[in-house]
């Protein structure tokens, strides 16, 4: 027999309100002056529902900006110049990395995991695109994640283009 689910259940409507909230206030005002208040004001979920579906505004974010993390499939598969730009892309999507960063910093090894989650997918599309080479694909992403996300430098064509020259 089917045990009864426990725990907070989520309205689909609010969870998705919550979330295109979310990502509209990163987009507006910055990850740091979003707060859970903002994002309930903005989405019209109570504070106290905020909190029983996330524990703190980075895994909000976290799930809000998940979405948008993945690898586009229509990138070419075989060329890691255009992998790796899209990612780079990918990264600054609001801005600058800080977002990123900042979510999953703040969210400790739960964020380290969803980070390796996220960047799983490119981790795949690079190799592929390398014929397999795990040491090279891993190398170049590693570059674009440590200049964006820990360093928080701009990454240019010219310097993909070195990277992979």
């Amino acid at each position: 027999m089917a045990r009864p689910r426990t725990g907070p259940k989520r309205d689909p409507e609010a969870h998705r309100a919550v979330l295109a909230a979310t990502e509209e206030l990163l987009g507006e005002i910055g990850y740091h002056r979003v707060t859970m208040e903002r994002i309930a004001e903005r989405s019209g979920v109570g504070k106290m529902t905020l909190y029983r579906w996330w524990p703190n505004k980075a895994a909000v974010i976290t799930d809000a900006v998940r979405e948008h993390l993945a690898p586009d499939p229509a990138i070419s598969p075989g060329d890691p110049i255009a992998q790796l730009t899209a990612l780079v892309g990918t990264l600054t999507r609001y801005g600058d990395a800080s977002v990123v960063a900042a979510a999953m910093s703040s969210r400790g090894e739960a964020g380290r995991a969803d980070l390796a989650g996220i960047l799983q997918p490119w981790e795949s599309n690079l190799i592929a695109a390398l014929d397999g080479d795990e040491v090279t694909a891993q190398a170049w992403l590693g570059y674009v994640v440590y200049r964006i996300v820990f360093r928080q430098e701009e990454v240019t064509a010219a310097d993909l283009a070195k990277l992979v020259g």
